[in-house]
């Protein structure tokens, strides 16, 4: 069962919580906490994140990706994460994101996230994606979530399936990755209550 906060701060639009994390949808006077963790992590996450050119790492850039995922997610289009410590909000370590959303018959969803450099093998990203999933399948009763992963993301492999994401099969093409085109592993995981 997911967990949101007794509070949210005057940054944030909505927050859930872990037992170290936070989880927050973030407002665009956060642009500049996005833009510091992005450039800090350019060079580590350019292998498996997709192609963006240099203004994408801008403060005018961020703060306009900020405004469209706030309201994305008033309209429930996006469930734009931003993941911080509890006892250090002022530093993004992260993000889990599920986009792709389609309702209806389908109630289904893809998901994405990264993490700092410097916040490997402690176990935040598992507690952050446990808990964004109990989320989106508990409250916002989908049914489907998918996952996409290049082939030798081995480290991002692994956590899916210890998530209990099931392989499904090979991506075509799915992705413009550092510079090309790339097939991608696909997973999904089924909301057990529905």
């Amino acid at each position: 069962m997911y967990r949101m906060p007794d509070r949210l701060f005057p940054y944030e639009i909505f927050a859930l919580e872990t037992e170290r994390l936070r989880l927050s949808v973030l407002k665009k006077s956060c642009a500049g906490m996005v833009t510091d963790y992005l450039k800090r992590n350019r060079g580590f996450h350019q292998r498996f994140s997709q192609t963006h050119n240099a203004s994408y790492f801008t403060y005018q850039t961020q703060k306009k990706y900020l405004k469209f995922d706030a309201e994305d997610f008033k309209k429930g289009r996006i469930f734009p994460f931003w993941i911080t410590l509890k006892d250090d909000p002022s530093k993004i370590i992260g993000r889990v994101s599920y986009f792709n959303v389609a309702l209806g018959g389908m109630m289904s969803c893809s998901i994405g996230y990264h993490l700092d450099k410097d916040h490997l093998s402690m176990g935040y990203m598992t507690e952050a994606i446990t808990e964004a999933d109990a989320f989106l399948f508990d409250e916002m009763k989908f049914h489907r979530i998918e996952a996409f992963i290049l082939p030798e993301n081995e480290r991002s492999l692994k956590l899916i399936k210890k998530l209990g994401y099931r392989y499904e099969g090979t991506r075509i093409s799915y992705m413009h990755i550092n510079g090309e085109w790339r097939d991608h592993e696909a997973f999904f995981k089924l909301n057990k209550n529905n």
